[in-house]
Formats: structure tokens, C-alpha cells, sequence
């Protein structure tokens, strides 16, 4: 399914905030006579514990994220060998990716990331990257829209605008590492049966532009916002820039007509000079011309770069350990907005674990009716969480019912009162069972 289609069809992630779902769910709540102020305290803990839970996840991740984190300030006193090192990065990611979603972002297949590398961007930039300089690549997104641009046409002696329908990401995340320098050039030799030398001199040749100090050690993350689909090349640090056909084919034209222009014109003066000054002149002319059309490739090439730059400025959301807290808190508040509503809609009707799909579909009306927006509510992940702390019960016979607000307020506190209790730190602390 492309990410056009998927769309369409509603996702999981709920794009209202979740002070403004919360004020519709009350409204709803008093309609059937509940109580303003116990609901408001039952939501207020409920968030609360959700943020004491991330808060723990996002500290365990960023101690994951730390050995391969480019923009640390302190030193690792933790040594790994290349096992230990390999290994470690792949909790990593693995934490990563889980975290990405929980915060109902979307994984960018395989097949739309090569449809998406090979269309044109409306705004004329013709981008290219390799993907074989990265040795781990995830990106996710999350929320698509389409947004309408106009462009000046030269087929219309840019007196007309063409208006073109632009496929957006919302929210884009990246994760990048490079490939070592040794492997990428081991690589390159296989594929194009060169030696090994020649080989890393055209590895070192394609890592030359990036800035000093970017490591193959690192991971590298990056949040974007409102990123258009076919301009995604944009965010990869290899990023090779070429001109469209109509900017080459308008080049030749204006420096190939103008040169030989100024080479007819210089060789006239030239014929025709019998002094030494005019000789010179027509030279500094015919050296002026060849300057002026030079500078028109360097200048169109700077645009595009002008182009490239103000993109990324404006989009960038947050890098590395900043873009670790975002999707916490993007997961955070995600996990609190199903969660309330799933208890609020089972604490309304309760409800059999085989009717599920029913409760969620009355959860997506809602949504969609006071709103104003289609979602794919995922309500088997909000069940997990609710059963779990106790908001939510479930008999022998299937039958799901929520607590009452009151309960559920005196219930979280005494969750919080036994948070530090030695059992609960030995459990937390204990190793997962594989």
C-alpha cells in the first residue's frame, strides 16, 4: 500500500491534541450525567503515570544511545569490543524503532522509497543519493498530506502558473550510520572490479564534502516536519545535486551562443588590431565573456544549494538526543490519547472482549464526528495498557468494564506510592527473559 493510499484509508495516529480530545470526551461524559471534576482528576493521573513510565524509557534509551551519540559532551567509560559494539547498536535501533511505534509512526517500505528516489521534485531540483554509503537507514513517517504549489512555467514565458498537487510527509524520521570507509570501498571494488586502492581512493573522493568530525561510529537521527515526498533526497548528508534538462539545455544555449558570440567577435578584433593595446583588449573582452557564462552554471548551481538549505532550516525539527525526547513525548502523548479514550468509552458502555472491533468503530464516529478527523483507532494496544494497570477489568466470560474515574484516581495513587518500593525496583531492574 503506497503512503497516498494508506492515508486515505485513516491512521493510527490521532492528530488532535490531546487537551482538545480531552475537553470533547468530557463534554460527552457530563451529556451522560458524569462528573466534571472526577473525570478531569482521572485523566490528570492517568497522564501522569504515562509520563513517569516514558520518562524511564526515554532515560534507559538515551544510555543505549549514548556510545554513538555525534553530539555528547562527556566521556564513555563504558569499552566495547566489535561484537560488544555491534550488538549494542542493535538494542539500540531496536528500542528506537519501538518507540517510533508507539508514537504511531509508520515505516517507509522499501517499495515507496525507491518510487519515491526516482520522481522529479516540482520545485525543479534534480537530487541523487547512493544508499550503499549507509550501513543502517530507517525512515518513518507519520501523517501524509497533499499540499497545492504554483510554479511559474517557461513554456509559458513564466507569465502563467502551473498549480501542482505536492504528496507531503507531516512528521519524517531519520536514521542514518555510514558504512566504514574500508567496507564502502571493499564494496565499490566488488561491484565495479576495481583494485583495492583505486577502490578507496573513490570511497574517500565520495566522503570528501561531508563536514570534519562526521563519524561511521555514529548514528545519526533527525526529525523532519512537512517534508515533500519527492524531495527526500534533500535530507542525506551525500546528496549529489544535477541541473533538470531545461536548465542544461538553456546553459548551452545562452554560454555555448554566447561564447561563440564573444570568440567570432574577439577573433574580428583580433584580425583587424594593429596595435598591441587592441590586441589586449579584444583578449580581456573575449576573457569577460567566457567569466560571465561560467559564473551563469556556478549561479544556477548556488540556488539550487539556496534552495537546499532553506528546506532543511525551516523543516528541521531536532537532531540526535533531541530527536530521542521528541518521539518520547510523541509516543507519550499518543499512548494517553487511546488510552482515554478506551476508558472513557468502556466506562459509557462496557463492552465484550469479542466486540472489540464494535467499540472501536463507535471510538472512530466519535473521533470523526467532534473532530473532524478519520483515524484507524488502535484499540487492542490501548486494552494492553489499561488491563494492565488495573483501569480496565476483564472476567472469565470476556466482559471488559472500566473502573469509575474516582476509583481509577485512588488506584493510580496508590500505583505511585508503591513506584519506589524495593520489589518494584528489583523487578524493573531485573533482565528481560528472552
Amino acid at each position: 500500500m503506497s503512503t497516498t493510499e494508506r492515508a486515505g484509508r485513516g491512521e493510527h495516529f490521532i492528530p488532535v491534541s490531546r487537551y482538545g480530545l480531552r475537553a470533547k470526551l468530557i463534554g460527552m461524559l457530563k451529556e451522560d450525567g458524569g462528573s466534571e471534576r472526577a473525570w478531569n482528576r482521572a485523566f490528570d493521573c492517568l497522564a501522569a503515570w504515562r509520563h513517569q513510565s516514558y520518562r524511564k524509557l526515554l532515560l534507559d534509551l538515551i544510555e543505549d544511545y549514548l556510545p554513538f551519540s555525534p553530539d555528547s559532551d562527556t566521556a564513555n567509560l563504558i569499552e566495547l569490543d566489535a561484537a560488544g559494539q555491534a550488538k549494542a547498536r542493535a538494542e539500540t535501533i531496536q528500542g528506537i524503532e519501538k518507540l517510533l511505534v508507539q508514537a504511531n509512526y509508520v515505516r517507509l517500505s522499501e517499495a515507496d522509497l525507491k518510487r519515491i528516489l526516482i520522481e522529479r521534485s516540482p520545485h525543479g531540483l534534480s537530487l541523487k543519493v547512493d544508499l550503499i554509503d549507509y550501513d543502517d537507514l530507517l525512515l518513518y513517517y507519520r501523517g501524509t498530506a497533499v499540499e497545492v504549489q504554483e510554479t511559474r512555467s517557461p513554456w509559458r514565458l513564466y507569465l502563467a502558473r502551473d498549480r501542482c498537487e505536492v504528496p507531503i510527509f507531516q512528521r519524517l524520521f531519520l536514521l542514518l550510520k555510514l558504512k566504514p570507509l574500508e567496507a564502502l570501498a571493499a564494496e565499490i571494488a566488488a561491484a565495479k572490479g576495481l583494485d583495492p586502492s583505486k577502490a578507496l581512493e573513490i570511497a574517500r573522493k565520495r566522503r570528501r564534502h561531508l563536514p570534519a568530525g562526521v563519524s561511521s561510529d555514529k548514528i545519526y537521527l533527525k526529525v523532519f516536519k512537512r517534508i515533500p515526498q519527492v524531495d527526500l533526497e534533500m535530507l542525506f548528508p551525500n546528496t549529489r545535486i544535477s541541473f533538470r534538462p531545461f536548465d542544461k539545455l538553456k546553459l548551452c544555449v545562452t554560454a555555448g551562443g554566447g561564447t561563440a558570440a564573444g570568440v567570432a567577435g574577439t577573433a574580428t578584433k583580433i584580425l583587424a588590431a594593429t596595435n598591441p593595446l587592441a590586441l589586449a583588449a579584444a583578449l580581456a573582452g573575449l576573457s569577460a565573456v567566457i567569466f560571465r557564462q561560467v559564473m551563469g552554471f556556478f549561479n544556477t548551481r548556488n540556488r539550487y544549494m539556496m534552495m537546499l538549505a532553506q528546506n532543511l532550516y525551516f523543516c528541521s525539527l531536532a537532531n540526535n538526543h533531541g530527536a530521542l525526547t521528541l518521539i518520547a513525548d510523541s509516543a507519550e502523548e499518543e499512548d494517553v490519547k487511546e488510552d482515554m479514550l478506551l476508558y472513557a468509552f468502556l466506562a459509557r458502555l462496557p463492552s465484550h472482549h469479542d466486540a472489540l472491533a464494535d467499540l472501536k468503530a463507535a471510538i472512530q464516529r466519535f473521533v470523526a464526528d467532534r473532530c473532524g478527523t478519520a483515524i484507524d483507532f488502535d484499540a487492542n494496544d490501548a486494552l494492553g495498557r489499561l488491563l494492565a494497570d488495573g483501569l480496565v477489568r476483564k472476567d472469565a466470560s470476556g466482559n471488559l468494564s472500566a473502573i469509575a474515574p474516582d476509583e481509577a484516581r485512588a488506584h493510580l495513587d496508590r500505583l505511585w506510592d508503591g513506584l519506589l518500593d524495593v520489589d518494584t525496583l528489583d523487578r524493573s531492574a531485573a533482565p528481560a527473559t528472552p
